[in-house]
């Protein structure tokens, strides 16, 4: 489809919305990445859900293909008999509009939302089905594959080489009151082909070898969880929960380049560029200039309208601010905090003019002084090492997210290279999704297809759903822990072993285990049995990730104290999202099926509102999509070298508790440039009390967990930003991550300057990434 009737499809459809409707009427999205993800089933089983809580579903259409399992799932639902039509001597059988306006339900369930009718229909596409029945004020359940809708088809023809034809408008899916995200791992959709699930025998072999390809699954999988992030974000965007939240919020990043002069300003939007490709982020071009913009002329408006140029061919936002008598730093502070940016990038005031400017109306001063809620990333000035990697750069048109590929490589840990058994973890947003559940569900179909499966340990929380799902699952007993005069039930790792079965399933991953076991964590547990050759499937809230854990507080207010390492999460085989939407999620916690009765109402003043589940659930999104743009990257470049892999990233701390914040930040960042990472600490004291070596300590174990070379280093007679310079020059960095400086209150500290003043004025080969002290 053109661009211009991409755009009179919107339109449209939008004057349609303008005009018409404004019934009570909701509507529910579901959306998979391909054919046999569940979307069906899972839409049925959230019919008999309302059903039962009283509300009045009919089936309007359903099409479960053949399928036992999605057939079961109708039960006692009422269906609606479909309007029959015949045409050219075929028979069609299409959604009866007519006959649920006359039985007038609470609810429909209405099946393959990019259909398009028979000729003869009351309309000629579903989805306007859809609309009709919304604006007679019935609620309707539906579902589609990502590759279905309109502007996102592009790129799903560009990953699968196959021509979408039916469509449904962008516009529709941003109509519904929820979407949801049906996600299913590459591994286990081959494997429901394999089984039959999807296709008839007849069609396996020639889905496996070209639709369902497992470069293609990836593709579509991380545009279904990237599209349903976005929509996430907006709605978070546009609600009141979000003004209590301060700053940012999310996993996605923003950045925002700062350009001037225009020899400079290519180099800078190059490495913008390239940061935007690698971290999947908006880009943003922002050029201050101090007069009216209608005035500008001669060569000040060819060079703005070079850079503008250069911008778009970037795929970036041009914008053009003016100074109005605020000092450029505030300018492009307001501007960053109006564009929810996460990251400025600025060039390096220039050798001859650097202290002149640094002392005085300098915009990096400026920026480092005020900056909340956003970092800020200086360029260095020596040539752009990094545009000599063979990296892609600015073309005429931006790269696609999921077709292009950045040269490194997502390398699996070793340590998960070495492991016999396989973890596959299901993720979530909160408690209460239903991770549980879906392992148990999973845990039968694996037992029908002659897997030994046990159950090592679950929690139902007292889930009456949860419970039943177990049925006739082998339960393993748990191992008896006497501490402090009180008996724990704990996992039974030896009795594992000793049954050895092939499959073993075990609850509440980021779990502490009771003082004197023989290792500390759960997930300690689930490495040794991987070890022995066990595959362990297990699950975990977003919120227990170690390098989410400063963000997490900043937006629940909660500081989490059981956390799992992200090397851990690397470990596995897949990564299977668990997606609930905030609206479902505290409808269940009102009708008591995640917490007892006395714990609700505080639930829901805390830590289940609205823009704290929205906020997660975008993390949760967005973290498994990442996993997914990982294993494509190691799925297109299997068999390649890892040359490509030259960044250096140091991060500097000391040993208070702010340096944690900076080594997660570090890590993040060395994880989606795949970078190396170090962490360096510069000792200024002879000798260090307890406390500080505990605190050293700590901060060392941290690093050593996020699998960074731990360094320690006397400063040098010149300072520790002497000292900095020396480490980064030895061991070839090409960023430095450290905090924002604090304002001295002496004058003395003022004239001497701060490590960071050092590293500005003599580290000119490394990208200085400076976290504000307020970034979450």
């Amino acid at each position: 489809m053109k661009k211009e009737e991409q755009k009179v499809m919107e339109v449209e459809y939008m004057a349609n919305e303008l005009f018409g409707g404004g019934s009570d009427s909701e509507l529910k999205l579901f959306i998979g990445a391909a054919p046999g993800v569940g979307k069906t089933y899972t839409m049925l089983a959230e019919a008999n859900r309302l059903r039962e809580r009283g509300v009045d579903v009919v089936i309007g259409y359903i099409d479960t293909h053949g399928r036992p399992e999605t057939q079961e799932q109708i039960g006692p639902l009422e269906m609606i008999p479909r309007r029959v039509i015949h045409y050219r001597g075929r028979r069609f059988e299409e959604v009866d509009l007519e006959a649920i306006c006359a039985r007038k339900p609470d609810v429909v369930v209405i099946d393959e939302l990019a259909h398009s009718n028979a000729p003869g229909s009351t309309f000629p596409k579903r989805y306007m089905d859809v609309e009709y029945l919304l604006d007679q004020g019935i609620s309707v359940l539906t579902a589609v594959n990502v590759q279905h809708i309109e502007g996102i088809h592009e790129e799903a023809q560009e990953i699968t080489g196959i021509r979408v034809q039916e469509l449904i408008p962008a516009a529709f899916v941003k109509r519904a009151q929820e979407v949801e995200v049906i996600d299913v791992t590459p591994e286990t959709l081959r494997q429901r082909m394999r089984d039959g699930s999807i296709y008839p025998p007849d069609k396996i072999h020639q889905a496996l070898e070209h639709f369902f390809r497992k470069s293609n699954l990836f593709g579509l999988r991380e545009l279904a969880l990237r599209l349903v992030a976005e929509d996430v974000d907006e709605r978070l965007q546009r609600s009141y929960a979000r003004s209590r939240i301060p700053g940012p919020v999310g996993a996605r990043e923003s950045i925002m380049v700062c350009v001037n002069y225009l020899p400079r300003a290519v180099q800078l939007i190059q490495r913008g560029y390239r940061m935007a490709q690698r971290m999947k982020a908006e880009l943003y071009v922002l050029s201050v200039f101090n007069t009216g913009e209608g005035q500008l002329k001669g060569r000040e408006k060819e060079r703005l309208d070079k850079l503008q140029q250069i911008a778009l061919d970037c795929g970036a936002e041009w914008i053009l601010e003016a100074q109005n008598d605020r000092p450029i730093g505030k300018a492009i502070l307001e501007t960053a905090e109006r564009c929810n940016v996460t990251q400025v990038v600025i060039g390096q005031p220039a050798h001859a003019k650097r202290w002149k400017r640094f002392w005085k109306d300098a915009p990096v001063r400026y920026l480092l002084r005020h900056m909340k809620y956003m970092d800020v990333r200086i360029v260095g000035w020596k040539e752009d090492h990094h545009s000599q990697r063979g990296e892609q750069v600015c073309g005429p048109k931006p790269l696609d997210p999921v077709k292009s590929r950045s040269t490194s490589l997502a390398l699996p840990s070793m340590k998960g290279e070495l492991r016999k058994g396989r973890l596959t973890i299901y993720v979530g947003a909160a408690p209460g999704v239903g991770k549980t559940y879906k392992m148990l569900r999973d845990a039968h179909d694996w037992r029908r297809r002659g897997k030994d499966v046990v159950i090592g340990l679950i929690e139902t929380h007292g889930r009456v759903e949860t419970a039943a799902q177990i049925e006739d699952l082998e339960v393993l007993p748990k191992r008896l822990h006497r501490f402090q005069g009180r008996l724990y039930e704990d996992l039974d790792v030896d009795a594992i072993l000793q049954r050895k079965p092939e499959i073993v399933i075990i609850d509440e991953l980021a779990h502490s285990n009771v003082p004197g076991s023989i290792r500390e964590k759960r997930y300690q547990d689930i490495e040794y049995l991987l070890d022995h050759g066990i595959h362990v499937v297990t699950a975990v809230n977003i919120q227990h990730l170690e390098s989410l854990h400063d963000k997490v507080e900043h937006i629940t207010g909660v500081k989490v104290r059981e956390r799992v390492p992200d090397w851990f999460m690397k470990l596995a085989r897949e990564v299977k999202l668990i997606d609930v939407t905030p609206e479902t999620l505290q409808q269940r916690l009102i009708d008591g099926k995640i917490y007892s009765e006395d714990k609700i109402q505080h639930a829901l003043d805390h830590f289940f509102q609205i823009g704290n589940l929205s906020a997660l659930r975008e993390l949760a999104l967005l973290e498994v999509a990442d996993d997914v743009d990982q294993r494509l990257d190691r799925e297109l470049d299997k068999g390649q070298s890892d040359s490509a892999r030259q960044e250096r990233i140091l991060v500097a701390v000391n040993h208070r508790p702010h340096s944690e914040k900076l080594i997660r930040r570090g890590w993040r960042l060395a994880d989606r440039l795949q970078a190396q990472l170090w962490v360096l600490v510069v000792l200024t004291q002879e000798s260090l009390s307890e406390e500080d070596q505990r605190d050293l300590l700590r901060i060392q174990k941290l690093s050593q967990q996020f699998e960074a070379t731990f360094i320690t280093r006397r400063a040098l007679e010149q300072g520790v930003g002497a000292t900095i310079v020396a480490v980064a020059g030895e061991l070839g960095i090409s960023q430095f991550v450290t905090g924002q400086p604090l304002p001295s209150t002496q004058w003395l500290r003022r004239l001497q300057g701060n490590p960071i003043d050092y590293v500005l004025a003599h580290a000119d080969f490394v990208d200085l990434y400076i976290v504000a002290n307020s970034r979450e």
